[in-house]
């Protein structure tokens, strides 16, 4: 029984490293080979530049690391932090920022609405002077045409801006299977997005989800998206996998691919180190994503991470595997974003 068992677990443990190998050879399909080259990757460090990546069929070359509008820059009350974070990624050579007109957190008891578009607010300060710098990417939670335009003037405004890269439509969830025929109907957020478009307000469209991989498929296989920003980390393949059940599709429509909740919001350094950051980031960036974004509560954070982004070498499947082993025992932790386990009392 033991031989039995043991034999069983090798057989899958060969045909995990099997399947690594073969997302890691879909970066060619992506058009990704020649930015995770050893050589390229060598010389961009030795130039202490990030490495760039295609962003999907966009033209925008990302660098592997950008930022993300949550953590400190969506707090209110935060601003003169939040403007020292961005100024610097910019700095650093981030070329890509990604917000949300629902970024504004809330302290327990008071209410959400009021405080949504803070993270908009605080990067448009910024993009006021900026603005040339940067890949802007933001989003709307609202399903129907009269709302997702109402988020667009909005995010025009807080913004600064008369354009803005790429609209995604927020957050798309399990729920929603049965009824995504409301998100393309015609008084649905598709044809907001579609007009805004046409009328070079937008230039880019795309969607973004944390809890299942099927509806993220749907989307992908509806209409012909230009990125997606999906939640994967080293904990992944443990519970209805992004990685196995939907990065293929969005690789195959050649969409721009970025990482989020790369460190589960700081939960990998839970139980004195689960995993440490450049593991995490160094296990997402060997897949074929265009890049990641991390929110960020202090600029040391920030200066960290660009270094690992900087220093990137892909990893093995060997080594993924080793990762993936490593969080094993705390995948629900680390994946509440499907569902698994407790949201973060600050979120």
């Amino acid at each position: 029984m033991i031989l039995k068992k043991t034999t069983m677990e090798n057989n899958e443990r060969n045909a995990r490293r099997e399947f690594l190998k073969k997302i890691i050879a879909t970066s060619t399909l992506a058009g990704l080979a020649p930015y995770i080259n050893p050589i390229e990757l060598l010389a961009a460090a030795g130039r202490g530049e990030m490495p760039k990546r295609p962003l999907g069929k966009t033209g925008h070359m990302v660098n592997l690391f950008s930022l993300g509008g949550q953590a400190t820059l969506e707090i209110p009350g935060k601003e003169e932090e939040s403007l020292a974070i961005i100024n610097r990624a910019l700095d650093l050579g981030v070329n890509y920022i990604d917000t949300s007109a629902y970024y504004g957190r809330a302290a327990q008891g008071e209410d959400q609405l009021p405080l949504q578009g803070t993270s908009e607010r605080y990067i448009g300060k910024v993009l006021k002077q900026r603005r040339k710098e940067v890949f802007i990417a933001t989003k709307t939670h609202d399903r129907s045409y009269n709302g997702a335009m109402r988020h667009l003037e909005k995010s025009l405004k807080n913004l600064q801006t008369d354009v803005i890269d790429l609209w995604q439509i927020h957050n798309v969830r399990s729920q929603e299977k049965e009824t995504i025929d409301r998100i393309f109907a015609d008084d649905g957020v598709i044809k907001a997005m579609e007009k805004a478009k046409s009328e070079g307000i937008v230039r880019f469209l795309g969607f973004t989800g944390h809890e299942d991989p099927e509806v993220l498929k749907m989307m992908a296989e509806r209409y012909p998206f230009d990125n997606v920003l999906v939640a994967i980390n080293a904990a992944d393949k443990h519970h209805n996998s992004f990685i196995e059940n939907f990065l293929p599709v969005a690789v195959e429509k050649k969409m721009g691919i970025v990482g989020m909740k790369i460190p589960a919001r700081d939960r990998i350094f839970d139980h004195g180190g689960i995993i440490t950051m450049k593991e995490a980031m160094e296990y997402v960036l060997t897949l074929p994503v265009s890049t990641v974004i991390v929110g960020i509560d202090k600029i040391k954070e920030l200066e960290e991470n660009i270094r690992i982004a900087t220093q990137f070498e892909p990893l093995s499947a060997d080594e993924l595997l080793a990762i993936e082993d490593k969080v094993k025992p705390y995948y629900e932790h680390l994946q509440f974003f499907k569902g698994l386990s407790e949201w973060p009392t600050d979120w």
